[in-house]
């Protein structure tokens, strides 16, 4: 039997309640025939895109040993639960039980150093607050609607390569016109 590492994420109004995530994932293992070594609640989260219409999740951590044939039955059991939105199964040889509760102690702690907060720091000030320190001289920027302006005018001479198409009409006749009219002009 191989350990596997599985964090699952539960619907929020199911997961409220750790003891109705056990039970959840308890029924699972038992389906599998697998052994639970670990189940811990990790967190609860805003979710960085909608899951099954849900905006928030409530993840749990375990550990479990089973054969490695009957993962994709755990899986698939795992799919056909109505409370459990997704799950991520990860083999874990060597993993100590001091080394499975260091692992939830630092997903709890990085969970209360963010202050209240779900979004990773980035280290650029972003919420904290910090001093972006001095930036410098970053000269004359000028003014940014002119050079848009010019650049819109350039592109609008341009005929689209459809009309000059659609008319019968090349590009390449269109500048051989204007040359022999630059001719009479002179």
């Amino acid at each position: 039997m191989n350990q596997y590492e599985g964090m699952f994420l539960f619907d929020p109004t199911f997961g409220a309640s750790f003891e109705n995530c056990e039970a959840e994932v308890r029924r699972l293992m038992e389906r599998a025939g697998a052994e639970l070594l670990f189940c811990q609640k990790w967190d609860e989260r805003r979710l960085a895109y909608r899951i099954q219409g849900r905006k928030r999740g409530v993840y749990v951590l375990t550990y479990f040993k089973v054969p490695s044939e009957k993962v994709a039955s755990l899986e698939r059991d795992v799919q056909l639960a109505e409370n459990i939105l997704r799950v991520l199964v990860l083999r874990a040889e060597g993993i100590t039980q001091d080394a499975m509760e260091k692992a939830l102690a630092l997903g709890s702690e990085k969970a209360s150093d963010d202050g209240g907060f779900d979004r990773p720091r980035d280290g650029r000030g972003g919420r904290e607050g910090r001093d972006r320190g001095d930036r410098g001289d970053r000269g004359d920027r000028g003014d940014r609607r002119d050079s848009r302006d010019s650049r819109d005018s350039r592109d609008s001479r341009k005929e689209p390569a459809a009309v000059g198409a659609a008319s019968g009409r090349s590009r390449q006749d269109d500048d051989s016109d204007n040359e022999g009219s630059d001719k009479d002009d002179a």
